[in-house]
């Protein structure tokens, strides 16, 4: 009878048992790698268009018995692939202010993502010996929505397939040095399985649920009153409809395919890990397979990606592409009294080329006739004093030399800021960061200078998202001087 130290040797020399042990680990980690990676159409090469075939490269693991067994209990529930969102956030409609709980785990992804690579340091209250490093309050990104194309490829999804081919090298290793062929079928069998479970097309259909956009629309991305960051979507007609992906969660018909798929599957990996069970040689090579899939399981689950690898093409808002709130002190104005006709006057010009009757879709009716149609006026394009802008709309200028960061003196002075480049955007986030509703509400502003702003910002919040409407209807078209 083998003493201790033998059957210790043994077990390090040629582990046995503990495969089929590890390979009923670590289940959720597997779901949110799939979740990850999944997006990529694989179609022929003169097949520009049409369904196509989805492909994940989510490496062969220790996870996978486990997780086809939990995707088993799904089968005969409510038949969700996609994981629970992690990350809790709202989405702003700011045409009316809405907000919506954001239930899609891709929005939730993308936010922690986008918090993770433009990390913004909150200390505590500044003394007077910090005053010449102002903290950052708020820190406002604003992006183009561009149509829905193909995910690009980043390094998380390429280190996918790298880490398939080593596997396979791996197992090819035993067979070649002893004979031994159980290991390379192993994870043969294992791999083709992981990429099934991948293909199936309702994973697609989760990720990407809601519609796609027939006109313009600006939401905002945000976690809410107190958060340090707001991502402003401008959505156009192609886009993806974020209000409408927020709420889609959970709610995605189940396909009677991915059913069957996920009742059959399971028992398909019962039989690899009855099959791993009776391996007794050479189960190093293995133990390496699992874990080298493992690790790269992890990076997929974990990885910050780039919004395009994840479906979201974006384009930085050439006018204001971020807005930073610093935490300055300055002396508030004297007194919040703000004349509105004065306001209406200076904004009659603008009042009166917004709502001119034109054709949208004519490059013709955006001339100017000279007598029937008003011009644009140029302020609207640079915001400047220097073109006759209205003193209160009158915009900050990048913080230096060769920047677009627009720097503003604290939360309400980013969104002032929001505002004034994107109507209604500001309106709607004032009122998620300091709640009153969608009017203007005095009690919950402190400041002389911020009321000022708000009192007319709320007044003129029509005309001036009409005009703003009607300047991006000529931008798309081309014509630059928009009549």
């Amino acid at each position: 009878m083998e003493g201790p130290a033998a059957q210790l040797r043994q077990q390090w020399l040629n582990p046995r048992d503990i495969l089929s042990l590890l390979l009923l680990v670590g289940s959720d980690i597997v779901q949110k790698a799939i979740a990850q990676l999944i997006g990529y159409q694989l179609r022929l090469p003169l097949a520009r268009s049409g369904p196509g075939l989805s492909i994940a490269p989510v490496a062969f693991s220790f996870g996978w018995v486990a997780y086809g067994f939990t995707n088993l209990l799904a089968a005969v529930g409510n038949m969700s692939l996609m994981p629970r969102n992690e990350h809790p956030s709202i989405l702003v409609n700011c045409s009316n202010g809405f907000a919506r709980e954001n239930h899609s785990w891709l929005l939730g992804r993308f936010l922690r993502d986008h918090e993770l690579t433009h990390a913004i340091e909150r200390g505590q209250e500044l003394s007077n010996e910090d005053s010449s490093n102002p903290q950052i309050s708020l820190r406002i990104d604003v992006f183009h929505l561009e149509p829905n194309r193909q995910v690009e490829c980043d390094y998380v999804w390429w280190c996918g397939w790298l880490t398939l081919a080593a596997q396979l090298v791996i197992a090819a290793l035993p067979w070649i040095l002893y004979g031994d062929w159980s290991t390379m079928l192993v994870t043969l069998c294992g791999t083709l399985l992981a990429l099934a479970t991948c293909s199936l097309p309702q994973w697609e259909q989760e990720k990407w649920g809601g519609r796609m956009l027939k006109s313009d629309k600006v939401t905002c991305l945000t976690r809410g009153n107190g958060s340090a960051h707001i991502v402003v979507f401008l959505g156009r007609a192609g886009s993806w409809d974020l209000e409408s992906a927020v709420s889609a969660a959970g709610s995605t018909k189940p396909r009677s395919k991915t059913r069957l798929a996920s009742l059959v599957l399971p028992f398909l990996w019962t039989f690899l890990l009855i099959s791993v069970s009776g391996i007794e040689e050479n189960t190093w090579f293995l133990i390496g397979i699992g874990g080298l899939g493992m690790l790269q399981n992890v990076l997929a689950a974990g990885a910050p990606r780039t919004p395009a690898a994840s479906g979201f093409h974006l384009r930085r808002f050439e006018r204001a592409s971020v807005i930073m709130g610093r935490r300055e002190s300055y002396v508030d104005d004297p007194s919040d009294l703000v004349d509105l006709q004065r306001t209406d006057a200076e904004l009659a010009e603008l009042s009166a080329w917004a709502s001119q009757s034109r054709n949208p879709r004519s490059r013709d009716s955006l001339k100017c006739n000279g007598r029937d149609m008003a011009a644009m006026p140029a302020w609207l394009r640079t915001m400047s004093k220097e073109d006759g802008v209205p003193p209160w709309l009158e915009a900050l200028k990048p913080g230096l030399p060769n920047e677009d960061i627009i720097y503003a003196v604290g939360v309400h002075g980013a969104l002032m800021e929001l505002e004034k480049w994107v109507p209604t955007a500001g309106v709607a986030m004032q009122q998620i960061f300091f709640p009153g509703g969608f009017e203007y509400k005095e009690a919950s502003i402190r400041d002389n200078a911020h009321r000022k702003f708000w009192k007319q910002a709320h007044h003129t919040i029509a005309v001036r998202k009409l005009a703003e409407n009607r300047r991006r209807a000529g931008e798309a078209l081309g014509n630059a001087d928009v009549c």
